[in-house]
């Protein structure tokens, strides 16, 4: 694996190595939610952001790969009711995993007009959660409690996440307006919970290339 993650790095930096590469800052919001919760309960949305730079490097006159690092928030809000020694208990938690992640992405870039491009892009993702927390509201017969604990340390969450990111960009000269959708392909759950928790996350972003 060490060897074939260097191979991988050395083919990249020879790709890139006389290209021109320009430099890139992006800041976005939107909704995020996760796929597999809904056998039980109620899943929703919750609002997110992503800040992020990264680089692009040609390697034709059309196609480029756009590598970046990432501070993503994602997450979903989740609710359930449940019955307990009789009584009738609303469960409402709110997931808020935050990572570190570096997107791969190849990029198709089209011409407009003088002033507009537009570029498709599409690749894989790489995070791993630095932070996140679980809150929960409980209430019955108008009692209500509720706290927080870690998603990482306290529940076990696993880390490490995967997916693909897909995404259109609208460019004015420097400027850069775009949508993204993220998709994980592995489960946030813990190993001992018989569930499978995938992030899923869309994405308004404003950015600006240097």
């Amino acid at each position: 694996m060490k060897k074939l993650f260097i191979l991988a790095f050395a083919m990249t930096m020879a790709m890139t190595a006389s290209a021109q590469i320009t430099w890139n800052a992006k800041l976005g919001g939107g909704l995020a939610f996760c796929a597999g919760m809904n056998d039980e309960g109620d899943t929703k949305a919750k609002f997110v952001g992503k800040v992020g730079v990264g680089i692009e490097a040609p390697l034709t006159a059309n196609f480029s790969l756009m590598p970046s690092l990432e501070f993503a928030m994602k997450g979903t809000k989740w609710s359930i009711k449940e019955y307990i020694s009789g009584y009738s208990v609303d469960v409402d938690e709110t997931y808020s995993p935050m990572y570190l992640q570096i997107p791969i992405l190849g990029a198709y870039r089209l011409n407009l007009n003088d002033d507009w491009n537009m570029t498709l892009k599409i690749g894989p993702y790489f995070a791993y959660g630095i932070s996140g927390k679980v809150e929960a509201e409980a209430s019955t017969s108008g009692v209500t409690a509720s706290g927080d604990v870690d998603l990482f340390s306290d529940l076990d969450a696993k880390r490490f996440d995967a997916g693909v990111d897909v995404g259109i960009d609208f460019e004015y000269h420097r400027f850069v307006v775009g949508l993204e959708f993220e998709r994980g392909f592995v489960s946030f759950a813990p190993d001992d919970e018989d569930i499978n928790v995938y992030n899923q996350a869309l994405y308004v972003t404003v950015g600006y290339k240097f």
